[in-house]
């Protein structure tokens, strides 16, 4: 099955700004939060969505699990691992968003 346009834009749109964001995730969980927020600004941004980014006290391990919320609602659980590849963030992040059809409607590339 094939995604739609604007599904597709959506994805296209998070690899890019994972790819060339001006932020990198360390080890620390703070990093990760801020690298993670500056690629939804990005991608969100432009259509007036606010984001939250929080990362959950978890045990040291290679995954950080943050809560992410887009405009204040629905905060959903991303597992996020050091050196994430910017095709699978985006994957990740578009199968937690991708019931916003408002909002990848209103995201291009």
């Amino acid at each position: 099955m094939s995604e739609s346009k604007p599904d597709s834009q959506f994805r296209s749109a998070i690899v890019k700004a994972a790819t060339y964001c001006p932020v990198t995730a360390g080890d620390d969980p703070l990093s990760v939060t801020r690298y993670l927020k500056s690629v939804l600004d990005t991608v969100v941004g432009g259509a007036g969505v606010h984001v939250d980014v929080t990362p959950l006290p978890y045990q040291p391990c290679s995954k950080l699990p943050v809560v992410i919320a887009l405009g204040g609602k629905d905060a959903r659980l991303l597992w996020y691992y050091k050196g994430m590849p910017a095709s699978a963030l985006a994957d990740e992040l578009y199968g937690l968003f991708s019931d916003f059809p408002l909002l990848i409607k209103r995201v291009s590339a």
